[in-house]
C-alpha cells in the first residue's frame, strides 16, 4: 500500500451540552474534515418484570409532557425534582400503561410515550417511543433517572429503532455527575439490539473521576441522545434530517448479565472491535449504508460501509478507545477490502484534541489485506497543536477511519463499498 501524507484541514466538534436531568454532558470531540458535500449546505434479554405501573400521573394514552428547548438555568429546577422523586430499579420493558416523572425528553417539539402500535415493539406489545422534529443543535434525548441497581450491574442493554439512519449517544451518570459515554450507529426503520459491557463505556468529555472507573452500583442516570442537526459541518457529517421523527427504545435496562465482549487485550495486542455484532458500537460518519458480512480467513465477520458520489465528502466511522489501555503498542492494524479504488484516512485524535494522521491507497485487487501503520506514520495535522507533537498512547480517544469520496471510484450505480476487519493496536 503506498503511504502519502493528506493535506487538508480537520475541524474539531465543539462541545455542546446535551439537556438532561439535573446535568448537561457535553458531547465528546471528534475531528472531521473541513471540506463537506458535493454540493451547497442549503442542500445540503427482556425485565423479567415492569417497573410498572409506571406513573404518578397519568398523562393521556401514556404521553409525557414534551421538554423542547430547555433552557440551561432550568437544571437546578430539574435536578431538585429528581432529587424528590425515590430511584426506580434499571428495568424498563415498557409493558406498563404509564411513564413516572422519571422520565424526561429533550428536543424541539418533543413527546414522550409509550406506544403499542402494531410493531411499535422489539419484544412485547409496549416500547417507548420520542418523537421529534430535527433542529440545528437542539439535541432530542431521553433521560430516566433517578435510577437505582437492584444487582451490581455488568451491561447496558436496550433495543433502538428510529425513522432514519443515525448516529446515537448513549450514556450513564454516576451520583457524583460523572458521565461516561459510547456511540452507535442506527439504521433506518430496524430494530437493533445494543448490548454494551459498562467496561467498555468512555469517560465522558469534560467529565472527571476520581478513580478513572465506572462504578456501576453508582449510575443514578441513563440517557439516550440522537445526534442529528448539530451545527456546522460535524451536522453535516453526522447527520441532517428533517420534518418529524421518532426513536423508539424497548427493553431497556442495566443488566447483572455480561455483555459480549468487543474490546480486549489479547497476546498479540489490544482488539478494539472484531465488528462480530449486528449493532455498530461506533459513530457513522457521511451517513454511509452499513452491513455485517462475512470477514476474512480466521474472522466470523466484518464492517462493510457503502458510500455513494455526490453526497458528504468523507464517508466512515469514528470509534472510540478511550477506555483501552494501548500501553507498548506500536502500530494500528486492521483487515480490509476494497470494491473500488478509494483513498482512506487514518486519524488517532488525542483528549485535548490533537489529530495525528496517515494515509493509504485501497487496492481492489489486493482483496482482504492486513494493514499495520506505525504509530511514528502519523503526523501532526498542521490544524491542531501538542504539546510534543507526537502521538501519546494513553491520550488516544478516537480512531478515525474516513473514505474521501473526492478520490473514490465507484461501480455502475454509483456506489463503492469497503469492509473493515479486526482493528487493533498491536
Amino acid at each position: 500500500m503506498c503511504q502519502i501524507r493528506a493535506s487538508f484541514i480537520w475541524i474539531a466538534l465543539t462541545v455542546l451540552a446535551v439537556a438532561a436531568v439535573a446535568a448537561t454532558p457535553a458531547i465528546a470531540q471528534f475531528a472531521m474534515p473541513e471540506e463537506g458535500t458535493q454540493q451547497e449546505a442549503d442542500e445540503g434479554e427482556p425485565a423479567a418484570e415492569a417497573a410498572a405501573p409506571e406513573g404518578e400521573q397519568a398523562p393521556e394514552e401514556g404521553e409525557a409532557p414534551p421538554a423542547a428547548e430547555q433552557p440551561a438555568e432550568e437544571g437546578d429546577e430539574e435536578a431538585a425534582a429528581e432529587e424528590q422523586l425515590e430511584p426506580i430499579a434499571p428495568n424498563f420493558d415498557f409493558e406498563g400503561a404509564e411513564l413516572t416523572p422519571h422520565w424526561s425528553a429533550t428536543g424541539m417539539e418533543a413527546t414522550l410515550k409509550i406506544s403499542r402500535e402494531p410493531g411499535a415493539a422489539m419484544a412485547g406489545q409496549g416500547a417507548l417511543v420520542l418523537s421529534y422534529m430535527p433542529a440545528e443543535g437542539n439535541l432530542p434525548s431521553i433521560t430516566v433517572a433517578p435510577i437505582r441497581p437492584e444487582v451490581q450491574p455488568q451491561s447496558l442493554r436496550f433495543g433502538l429503532k428510529l425513522d432514519e439512519i443515525s448516529s446515537i449517544r448513549y450514556a450513564v451518570r454516576e451520583e457524583d455527575g460523572t458521565e461516561y459515554e459510547g456511540y452507535c450507529y442506527a439504521p433506518a426503520d430496524e430494530w437493533v439490539d445494543v448490548r454494551v459491557p459498562l467496561s467498555e463505556l468512555m469517560l465522558a468529555q469534560g467529565s472527571e473521576d476520581e478513580n478513572g472507573a465506572l462504578d456501576g452500583d453508582q449510575i443514578v442516570a441513563i440517557s439516550i441522545t440522537d445526534l442529528c442537526n448539530l451545527p456546522g459541518e460535524i451536522g453535516r457529517a453526522l447527520g441532517v434530517k428533517r420534518g418529524m421523527q421518532q426513536m423508539h427504545v424497548d427493553n431497556l435496562q442495566l443488566s447483572a448479565t455480561p455483555a459480549p465482549a468487543r474490546s480486549w487485550r489479547a497476546a498479540e495486542g489490544v482488539v478494539v472491535d472484531h465488528f462480530n455484532g449486528n449493532a455498530g458500537i461506533f459513530l457513522p460518519v457521511g451517513a454511509p449504508e452499513v452491513d455485517f458480512v462475512a470477514g476474512p480467513p480466521g474472522d466470523d465477520t466484518a464492517c462493510q460501509l457503502t458510500y455513494s458520489l455526490g453526497g458528504h465528502r468523507w464517508v466512515g466511522l469514528v470509534r472510540g478507545v478511550g477506555h483501552l489501555d494501548l500501553t507498548g503498542a506500536g502500530e494500528l492494524s486492521l483487515m480490509l477490502s476494497a470494491d473500488q479504488p478509494a483513498r482512506m484516512v487514518a486519524v488517532l485524535e488525542e483528549w485535548d484534541g490533537s489529530k495525528y494522521e496517515t494515509n493509504l491507497t485501497l487496492n481492489p485487487e489486493a482483496g482482504w489485506t492486513e494493514i499495520r501503520l506505525p504509530i511514528e506514520q502519523f503526523i501532526l495535522d498542521a490544524a491542531t497543536t501538542d504539546e510534543n507533537r507526537v502521538v501519546d498512547l494513553d491520550q488516544v480517544r478516537v480512531v478515525i477511519l474516513v473514505i474521501d469520496t473526492f478520490n473514490a471510484s465507484v461501480d455502475a450505480m454509483g456506489e463503492g463499498r469497503i469492509k473493515i476487519a479486526r482493528l487493533m493496536f498491536r
